[in-house]
């Protein structure tokens, strides 16, 4: 069956290589390459390269590169791990890919698109069904990410009050409670996932707004499909009664204020449409702000 995907530009460089090394009459990608040692009859009707195979190339391909490295002086060889190379198999390179996109910008999209979905609802739907176990992997990472400085910031005595129509609603004292033994925090990760999935204080730290997610009022969401979790994607921060600020916020929608009136200090060299739209984005900025930060209302 045909299918049509999308995918990075790193993605279909390594594609056009694999492409390369594969005789024009071999219908696998993932076939050995007739130059490679493991290219010899397969007992298999699917003669592709397994998970344990390419865990035993990527250990070749290390210790080549310490040998190269080694053989011509060059200084930037594979690292040492308590003295021996370091192994790497697939799930690790799966992991790094979770960590990638739990902590990056607009992940989700990130992974729609890597999914070969450019909706972000249909990456839902095909991750959930998949048997791979990324989704989770994904999840997971993304739990730890938020964990880690909400653990933080709730346990700081001298923490900020979160200003925003949530602002008073954010229980990361709660969490901190749960995470904090003897001035010391969990750093086990494995642990932290397990206190942030069983205490959830459902907070979404980001640059403009932090989220205190309730889908009873989230405007990301629809009454059909409320979710477990926000749509950051389509965020609707000065409206949404889910908004809380912290004073990096405030500091980032002060900073965006600044940009929106030097972008219409020349406003007559716009297009009309563009400068409404401006105007309009600053005006709810700075109703916004003056409604939220404390130091506005003094």
């Amino acid at each position: 069956m045909e299918a049509t995907w999308v995918v990075t530009a790193p993605v279909a460089r390594g594609i056009a290589v694999l492409e390369r090394v594969q005789p024009e009459d071999q219908p696998y990608l993932l076939a050995p390459a007739l130059s490679s040692r493991r290219n010899h009859p397969r007992r298999t009707a699917f003669p592709v390269l397994n998970s344990n195979t390419t865990n035993k190339d990527i250990a070749f391909l290390l210790s080549w590169i310490t040998s190269y490295c080694s053989d011509h002086g060059r200084p930037d060889g594979i690292p040492l791990h308590r003295g021996r190379l370091p192994r790497l198999t697939t799930r690790q390179f799966r992991r790094t890919l979770a960590w990638f996109i739990a902590r990056r910008p607009s992940g989700t999209i990130a992974r729609a698109l890597q999914y070969r979905h450019q909706g972000i609802q249909m990456f839902e739907g095909y991750a959930g069904t998949s048997d791979s176990g990324f989704r989770d992997e994904v999840e997971a990472e993304e739990a730890l990410a938020r964990g880690q400085p909400l653990v933080e910031v709730g346990a700081d005595a001298d923490r900020p009050t979160l200003t925003g129509p949530a602002g008073a609603e954010a229980r990361l004292a709660e969490l901190a409670r749960h995470t904090l033994f003897d001035g010391q925090f969990v750093t086990d990760e494995a642990r932290l996932r397990r206190i942030v999935a069983r205490h959830d204080p459902h907070v979404y730290p980001g640059t403009f707004v932090t989220c205190v997610y309730n889908p009873d009022r989230a405007l990301c969401r629809t009454s059909a499909d409320p979710g477990e979790h926000p749509a950051m994607a389509d965020c609707q921060p000065l409206a949404c009664r889910n908004t809380a600020l912290t004073s990096a916020n405030l500091q980032a929608l002060t900073d965006h204020l600044t940009q929106l009136e030097k972008a219409l200090a020349d406003a007559n060299h716009l297009a009309p449409y563009i400068r409404h739209r401006l105007q309009e984005q600053h005006r709810a900025t700075a109703v916004f702000l003056a409604r939220h930060d404390p130091e506005s209302a003094e």
